[in-house]
């Protein structure tokens, strides 16, 4: 029964969500989003593809229209979010793993400094595994090594 009440509660419940209005449309490019993120170092809004796309950052401004594309010299195997730190630099999570059976997770760390340059640019790469996973693909009650977001947090 308390279940029940709980349904016809939220089912009548008036959500007063406002009203929304579009600012922009988003490029066809952009296919799917999993990420944005600004820097004080630049006034554009970075983006990227998920995982199977084009290894490029887009810069938006504030229309949604692209300023600028940063191709990134890695292979985009599933990015899944975006980051930045206090000193401007962008941080990719490339760690999607819904399979479990990455063994090639990494974060792409691009330069505050080429965020302005124009072609390719260079990343630092930062590797990392999960200590706990011994199989590739584990047993499927141990799924748990997937990754789907992250942020920075006071330089740690």
């Amino acid at each position: 029964m308390n279940k029940f009440l709980i349904v016809v509660f939220i089912i009548t419940t008036n959500c007063q969500t406002g009203e929304l209005k579009v600012i922009a449309d988003l490029p066809l490019t952009l296919k799917e989003i999993p990420g944005t993120e600004t820097t004080k170092q630049s006034n554009l809004i970075w983006t990227l593809n998920d995982g199977g796309n084009k290894a490029i950052l887009y810069g938006l401004d504030k229309n949604g229209v692209i300023k600028k594309e940063l191709k990134v010299n890695a292979k985009n195997h599933d990015w899944e979010d975006l980051t930045s730190d206090k000193q401007g630099n962008l941080y990719i999570g490339d760690f999607g793993n819904n399979l479990n059976k990455r063994k090639n997770l990494v974060i792409l760390k691009v330069s505050s400094d080429s965020l302005n340059n124009s072609g390719k640019t260079d990343i630092e790469r930062i590797s990392f595994r999960y200590s706990n996973q011994e199989k590739f693909p584990p047993k499927k009650k141990s799924l748990h090594f997937d990754c789907e977001a992250f942020f920075h947090y006071n330089g740690l």
